[in-house]
């Protein structure tokens, strides 16, 4: 039995070339550090744990507030972490680049929707077969757009920026032009594709 603790703990007599994590290129910061860095990040918090919870809370509203402007303004420098990179911004002229097909799945899906509330037997056959249909291409749009987005942004960027890219690139694709955050900067060109 060399070691009790489960992986990825680090108990405090570990030294820190012992909890150096070689993935990370950094090691791994022990609870006490980590506590240290978080209350740093929030500032002074009262002793009163209702009052240090509201004022925590008041913090998370004041940071989700200042992402929201930031959305609608373009201030790139207060994004959201998912948001923020020169290749989230290539993503996101690439997919506004061209008027795309998976824009139109959404508002597809909805009518067909709203067509299964109708009671009528030969409505409701077609409005499913319709959002079958739309599954399919949306799944084979998505596959499609997530090999182009990768090679392009592995090309651009390397590596290091191609996980979550193809997501992020289909949940944008997905999403009507009007709805799209942060706001569309580039217009299309007028192809679909």
């Amino acid at each position: 039995m060399a070691d009790a603790t489960p992986e990825g703990s680090a108990p405090e007599s570990l030294t820190a070339e012992q909890r150096y994590d070689r993935s990370k290129d950094r090691p791994t910061p022990t609870r006490r550090e980590a506590e240290a860095a978080r209350k740093a990040r929030l500032g002074r918090m009262p002793a009163d744990p209702k009052e240090r919870r509201r004022a925590e809370r008041s913090a998370r509203n004041e940071a989700y507030q200042r992402q929201r402007a930031a959305l609608r303004s373009g201030d790139a420098k207060n994004f959201p972490a998912r948001d923020q990179g020169p290749a989230r911004a290539f993503i996101r002229d690439y997919v506004d680049g061209r008027l795309r097909m998976l824009e139109f799945l959404m508002p597809i899906v909805v009518v067909a929707w709203f067509t299964l509330i109708l009671r009528s037997a030969s409505i409701y056959i077609y409005a499913s077969f319709a959002m079958e249909l739309v599954v399919v291409v949306g799944i084979i749009l998505g596959i499609w757009l997530n090999i182009r987005v990768k090679r392009e942004v592995r090309a651009r960027f390397g590596e290091e920026h191609v996980r979550g890219s193809g997501f992020y690139a289909f949940s944008r694709a997905a999403m009507p032009r009007f709805l799209r955050q942060p706001r569309p900067t580039v217009t299309f060109t007028g192809k679909a594709k």
